[in-house]
């Protein structure tokens, strides 16, 4: 009996620490979460998210369970997710101009915004933004006060200027990067190159982000001005520049760089949706969409993109009559993610 309950309470210690891996949110009304937040004195992280949102499941899954993030969350804030479509989230994403998703919304106890994260940032950028904003450095309201106070400040303008790119707000965004060309043309403080890159961006024009790269070829940018040519390519369906693109890539940087197999991971499924939207396939477009979805596979892995290859295997063996290998591989996205089109393709499938 003793050693019976030696390895009950080994166990209950052991998921104890499990559990604590995962950042904890509270539970009840936006009220009651507010009024939590006053009495403990602590800042709100608002996780706006929908049922449809896979980047939301990819939160959930990568950064929600990394032990660094979760301890400083659960140490310094109240954490609570919200549905945006339904019950209250419905009116507290308008409140906030929530409009894609996953969005976190960081308040502080009176409910006013601090700050924001939008879309998905893997765990370690995600924790460095997260300790900014509840530490309240480099928001948007700190840099404004030191803006106010040193307008010539070259790092808090591009800062503030990304800032405000992020939210979408292009035009008063081109104001700030402006003014960091203006006050930097030579980039001794390090950030005119980012600012060059974020302009050529805003141009969506291939020559200004190929200009980048002549002019900064050694610059720890390069890499993602590389990257944004080969998703320009996606505009015009120009896949054998794209394709080059990421083999120069892959060519120059190695095969184990997370950022750029992250990248291409996407291109790749991008790749095999164009495949499969398009009309009168033929047998060999099967096949392709086949080769290019294991091919997505070995670079989205552990990812909540993995079950979207899964999905489009299940969908090519289908249109070649495979049922047996339909199943099979629409289970495998069901277990990853139980959203409503792979619920509907299991459905079509079994008719």
């Amino acid at each position: 009996m003793k050693l019976k309950s030696i390895l009950i309470i080994t166990l209950l210690l052991l998921t104890a620490k499990v559990f604590a891996n995962d950042i904890s949110f509270a539970n009840g009304t936006y009220a009651e979460i507010l009024a939590k937040a006053k009495s403990e004195n602590k800042v709100i992280m608002i996780d706006f998210y929908t049922d449809w949102c896979k980047w939301c499941v990819e939160l959930d899954n990568k950064v929600y369970t990394n032990s660094d993030v979760a301890e400083f969350a659960n140490a310094n804030q109240i954490n609570w997710k919200i549905d945006a479509e339904k019950g209250e989230g419905i009116d507290l994403a308008k409140k906030f101009s929530v409009s894609g998703f996953p969005t976190i919304v960081f308040v502080d106890t009176d409910g006013e915004e601090i700050d924001r994260i939008i879309g998905y940032l893997p765990p370690k950028d995600f924790l460095v933004t997260m300790k900014d904003i509840v530490n309240g450095k480099n928001t948007s309201k700190s840099l404004q006060t030191t803006l106010k106070t040193y307008p010539d400040d070259v790092e808090a303008n591009f800062r503030f200027g990304k800032k405000i790119f992020d939210a979408g707000k292009t035009d008063e965004a081109l104001i700030y990067f402006k003014k960091v060309l203006e006050l930097d043309p030579k980039n001794k403080s390090g950030w005119t190159d980012d600012t060059e890159l974020y302009l050529a961006q805003i141009s969506n024009k291939k020559e200004d982000v190929v200009a980048f790269v002549n002019k900064y070829p050694d610059s720890e940018l390069t890499k993602s001005a590389i990257m944004y040519l080969a998703e320009l390519t996606l505009e015009t369906n120009d896949y054998t520049a794209g394709d080059a693109y990421y083999k120069q890539l892959l060519d120059k940087y190695g095969k184990n760089d997370e950022e750029i197999n992250f990248g291409y991971g996407q291109y790749l499924l991008t790749k095999v949706y164009a495949l499969n939207k398009k009309e009168n396939k033929t047998k060999d477009d099967y096949k392709k969409g086949i080769e290019l979805s294991n091919e997505c596979l070995n670079f989205v892995k552990g990812s909540v993109n993995e079950a979207s290859c899964y999905f489009y295997l299940s969908e090519f063996y289908f249109q070649t009559g495979d049922k047996s290998k339909a199943n099979e591989f629409i289970d495998k996205a069901l277990k990853i993610h139980d959203r409503k089109s792979f619920k509907d393709q299991k459905e079509k499938i079994n008719k």
